[in-house]
């Protein structure tokens, strides 16, 4: 009879593998910080082509965040509709930026559990919306930026 034949040592067994197995998994994650040489937020893009309009003024108040989706006009992915995120920090300016997550490729959310920040609710992390900057969670790089602007009462931006 094996060493591992009683049921309760199996089952320590099991558990003790399952345990070291999960450790790895989150350790695998990251350490939770965000500090990174690809964490630079990008510069304000320059529209090119057609915007796309989005959202309303109304929709997007002032201080607020949206997550909306459109179809890509631009680039290798022209015609596959997106998802991307907005922030309106003043009246005239809005910022729109991918909501792929830069850890695994999970969405990232315009809500957050702390409601300041965009958030991946895949590993936990953390996005500022003033630069789209990765601030906790295993997340290393900042969200890809996206030329957008408003005009009169709707919201554009340039895919």
């Amino acid at each position: 009879m094996s060493s591992l034949s009683s049921p309760s040592t199996r089952r320590a067994f099991v558990g003790t593998t399952v345990a070291a197995g999960a450790t790895m998994a989150l350790a695998a994650c990251g350490d939770g910080s965000s500090a990174a040489p690809n964490n630079v937020p990008s510069a304000p893009p320059e529209p090119v082509g057609a915007g796309t309009v989005v959202a309303t003024t109304a929709e997007l108040a002032v201080g607020t965040r949206l997550a909306v989706s459109a179809v890509r006009t631009q680039g290798e992915e022209a015609g596959r509709e997106a998802g991307f995120l907005l922030f309106r920090p003043n009246q005239k300016t809005v910022l729109a930026y991918t909501s792929i997550c830069t850890h695994q490729g999970c969405a990232v959310g315009a809500k957050s559990p702390n409601g300041e920040a965009f958030y991946c609710a895949c590993h936990g992390s953390y996005f500022q919306p003033e630069d789209g900057k990765a601030v906790a969670g295993p997340a290393r790089g900042a969200l890809e930026r996206f030329a957008a602007e408003i005009k009169d009462d709707q919201v554009l931006i340039y895919v």
